[in-house]
């Protein structure tokens, strides 16, 4: 299933993982589009999330390797944070903070 996505609008954000809380998006900012990925930790009804940016690239990466939704596992988030969030530049983090 091949994921479509509209980069004429301003913002587009999509969670991956519902159960793990994983996902991707991107914005406007000063009239250029910031791409960014984020990975959250549940903390009982809460969660610390991280946001940060990405490539064009990543993001087309992102969008051609995970489905729509999917039921991911703890391996699976842990793979996407290590590979789009860990080690690139932080947007945004805390207690469900989101972009």
């Amino acid at each position: 299933m091949k994921q479509k996505v509209d980069k004429t609008k301003n913002y587009y954000f999509r969670t991956i993982s519902n159960q793990v809380r994983f996902g991707y998006g991107f914005r406007m900012v000063e009239g250029k589009r910031q791409f960014f990925a984020w990975h959250g930790y549940p903390d009982r009804n809460s969660d610390y999330i991280t946001t940060s940016e990405i490539t064009e690239e990543e993001f087309d990466e992102i969008t051609k390797k995970y489905p729509r939704e999917i039921s991911a596992n703890r391996d699976a988030a842990e793979h996407f944070r290590n590979r789009y969030v860990n080690g690139h530049p932080v947007l945004l983090e805390g207690m469900d903070r989101l972009l």
